[in-house]
């Protein structure tokens, strides 16, 4: 079954690679029709396919805003992803091929800020780059492994939520800085109230989010839920009136295991079966949090970000073989085993005293604008920094 995903993939990446070629002379062209590439711009460098379009969700509506008051710009190199920005945002598109392209594009627009929310190989082809700031800003909030890299060093700063990030990097890496290397932004997405919730009359029954990351493509990060707890989470919601379910399943449910996607496809089935009742979730995310009251999800960003709603939250135990970071949040809640998914005691928890004291640990100040100041003040410092050492080296 494993080698019968890998096929599907490589003849699907293949698929990817040829419609790309073919369409990119017309992308061009697309691109010019959105309007000119901002001069001195924030750059977002999102160079990936459309299936990690969620990494840009994640920070479309704080670059948004960001871009009422400053130059921003999307810097893609896929004709199939930046079609996907353009449809879904208002921000400027810029696209770069080749290593040429792309150096003409820093040239000729003096980019002066470079954002990064994943840890890709393809970053560093703009990491050549040295005037512009480089600044890993990631998609999320986890204490995962993932969330950790040795490539953090090349990049000139990193932007985290709050003290929980500056130690996870402190600790895990060396030879860093993390006093001079970080700046704490809190969580800008907190600021904004995506679109996309359904029209649920307010009738006092209970809105419960569950939203399982991805199985994973190593031992390592095998957080999903989907096979483990999954059916169990589900047919205990479902045997409850008071419950309306809003199942939101990672984007890449399936991609790696075969087992994962039959069983997701299993969830949707399911609840389909109640009609209109329950919601398959698949577009915008962050209305999830003011509109849902209970949360039940994996070892994953999801839960970090629910945690500064202050509202119940439940977290699976992954699969055993997992890695298993030192967590407070982790440490803090009792991780849901397999055997227990069905309890709905275990899943609809009261809300706990500790979430308020956690948020503060992971994200800072969450109060209304807060990490929109943080983020996009410490931006004009370092970009200002940048500048005034330009300045000093040029005269």
């Amino acid at each position: 079954m494993g080698k019968l995903v890998g096929l599907r993939r490589s003849a699907q990446l293949v698929r990817e690679k040829l419609g790309n070629r073919l369409t990119a002379d017309r992308f061009v062209g697309e691109v010019r029709k959105n309007g000119p590439v901002p001069d001195e711009a924030v750059a977002l460098f999102f160079a990936v396919g459309p299936e990690n379009a969620y990494q840009f969700e994640q920070w479309r509506l704080p670059l948004e805003a960001l871009a009422t008051r400053r130059p921003v710009v999307v810097i893609v190199d896929r004709p199939d992803t930046g079609r996907l920005v353009l449809s879904g945002s208002t921000l400027p598109v810029a696209f770069a091929r080749a290593s040429g392209e792309l150096e003409a594009l820093v040239d000729r627009h003096r980019v002066a800020a470079v954002l990064y929310v994943n840890q890709v190989e393809q970053n560093f082809r703009m990491l050549r780059f040295a005037e512009p700031v480089h600044v890993q800003i990631g998609h999320g909030e986890s204490d995962k492994g993932g969330s950790v890299s040795n490539q953090h060093k090349a990049y000139d700063l990193t932007f985290i939520g709050g003290p929980a990030g500056r130690e996870r990097l402190a600790r895990a890496l060396f030879d860093f800085d993390a006093d001079t290397r970080i700046r704490e932004v809190g969580r800008p997405q907190l600021d904004h109230d995506p679109a996309g919730a359904p029209d649920w009359a307010d009738d006092g029954r209970l809105r419960v989010l569950y939203a399982p990351t991805w199985e994973g493509d190593r031992t390592s990060i095998h957080y999903g839920s989907v096979v483990s707890h999954g059916a169990a989470i589900i047919a205990a919601l479902r045997a409850d009136p008071r419950v309306r379910i809003i199942y939101r399943p990672h984007p890449r449910i399936g991609r790696a295991s075969a087992a994962h996607g039959v069983a997701d496809a299993a969830l949707r089935a399911a609840l389909a079966a109640d009609g209109d009742r329950h919601l398959l979730d698949t577009g915008p995310y962050g209305w999830q949090w003011r509109f849902a009251d209970h949360c039940i999800t994996d070892v994953s960003a999801v839960a970090y970000d629910w945690l500064a709603t202050g509202k119940p939250l439940v977290i699976t135990a992954p699969a055993e073989g997992a890695y298993r970071p030192a967590s407070r949040l982790l440490e803090a809640l009792p991780l849901l085993p397999a055997d227990r998914a069905g309890d709905l005691a275990a899943l609809l928890p009261d809300p706990s005293p500790e979430l308020a004291e956690l948020a503060a640990y992971y994200f800072g100040d969450t109060a209304d604008g807060a990490s929109t100041q943080r983020f996009e003040a410490a931006l004009t410092e370092v970009i200002d920094c940048r500048r005034a050492e330009i300045s000093t080296r040029s005269t």
